[in-house]
């Protein structure tokens, strides 16, 4: 039996992150769920470029200007599906109230996923540039902001939920 908090909280995160990563690794999910999600994450980048700049194509999972100069593929990886999945792990084996959990992963993923909007967005408008910039954007700048953004996410989240629990034993109190 566990007794220590921190190991039965890493235990749990470790079985929640294997279990969606095993799910996503599946020919199915990737079918089903990762490929359109890509999809559509390009297609909004389209939406929202258009509001501004309508030179801008979604085609599949590729987010290109119609004159040819500049062009982003979104690929497993670019998506932040990853991100988000060890995001949810980490809130949902958090120790306190699984609706919280869930509400907070829910939002979490909603965060991830905004500010991945803008980093596809901006690596498109990188593409018409120098290459070097471009990948240095796209390999260093980008993924380590992504997983920041993730990490602060948790401990905001961590903070919220526990002001949560502790407004829950305050209103049980005064109730009783």
């Amino acid at each position: 039996m566990l007794k220590s908090p921190a190991v039965r909280y890493l235990g749990l995160f470790l079985l929640i992150t294997v279990a969606l990563f095993s799910v996503l690794a599946t020919p199915w999910a990737e079918r089903m769920f990762v490929a359109p999600f890509t999809r559509s994450l390009v297609h909004a980048c389209a939406f929202l470029i258009d509001l501004f700049d309508n030179r801008v194509i979604a085609d599949g999972a590729i987010l290109r200007f119609n004159d040819g100069k500049g062009a982003v593929q979104v690929l497993a990886g670019c998506n932040a599906v990853e991100v988000c999945a060890l995001l949810s792990a980490a809130i949902i084996a958090f120790p306190g109230k699984l609706r919280y959990g869930l509400i907070g992963a829910a939002a979490g993923i909603v965060a991830l996923q905004t500010i991945n909007l803008l980093r596809i967005i901006s690596l498109l408008y990188l593409s018409r540039g120098s290459q070097e910039v471009f990948d240095f954007f796209h390999h260093y700048v980008w993924d380590a902001m992504i997983g920041l953004e993730g990490l602060l996410i948790f401990f905001f989240w961590t903070r919220w939920q526990a002001r949560r629990e502790a407004a829950d034993r305050q209103a049980k109190e005064v109730a009783a």
